[in-house]
């Protein structure tokens, strides 16, 4: 059997309105081994949530320099600020965040996957996937 590990951290990031003001904005960062490859984000703001399943390596290559080319780009800017932006047909936003808080949880997370180590557990998948 698999054993699952999660990994979390909550943050408050920078949401940059288009006007350029800025919100602070919760965000709960998620890490489970059963699905290595990948980083829930949980964007809180007042009484909405927005969900988003981001790649852990664009995260990580994201540190350093840009990465993304679709929905989910993130870039250093300038000292410890990094520019995450997430696009909808619709819309698109802008946030900054903390490279030393993403470097600390993503370290979390290698220390409980190491790169080049992800397994996915297909049985747990598909039981998953069916119900």
């Amino acid at each position: 059997m698999f054993n699952e590990t999660r990994v979390g951290t909550a943050t408050v990031v920078e949401f940059i309105r288009p006007d350029g003001s800025i919100e602070p904005m919760n965000v709960d960062f998620q890490y489970r081994s059963d699905d290595p490859h990948a980083v829930t984000m949980r964007f809180h703001a007042r009484d909405q949530e927005s969900t988003w399943l981001v790649g852990r390596e664009l995260l990580s290559d994201g540190l350093l320099s840009p990465a993304g080319m679709g929905d989910v780009r993130l870039r250093p800017e300038h000292g410890d600020v990094l520019v995450l932006e997430l696009f909808t047909e619709d819309s698109h936003a802008v946030f900054h965040l903390s490279a030393d808080e993403l470097r600390r949880f993503l370290d979390s997370t290698y220390a409980a996957v190491p790169a080049g180590r992800e397994v996915l557990d297909f049985e747990l998948l598909l039981k998953d996937l069916l119900t």
